[in-house]
């Protein structure tokens, strides 16, 4: 089931069980950027994408930020 959270919009999350109790999460968003996890607790492991997923964005805008101040 894909889950979404109100602080990353246009983001996806889900997790799929790829061996005997062994899961796979992974996050998508729209510009094609990919977050993953494997572990054995499905929800730890979208949690942690979605800590991945926030990272990337702040990153984003500090190097949007970044680029727009060095062009004075």
């Amino acid at each position: 089931m894909l889950r979404q959270f109100p602080e990353l919009p246009g983001w996806t999350f889900d997790a799929e069980e790829v061996s005997a109790g062994v899961y796979r999460a992974f996050g998508r968003d729209l510009l094609g950027r990919n977050v993953e996890a494997t572990g054995l607790d499905p929800d730890a492991l979208i949690e942690e994408c979605r800590r991945a997923a926030l990272k990337i964005m702040a990153d984003a805008q500090k190097s949007s930020g970044q680029s727009r101040g060095s062009q004075r």
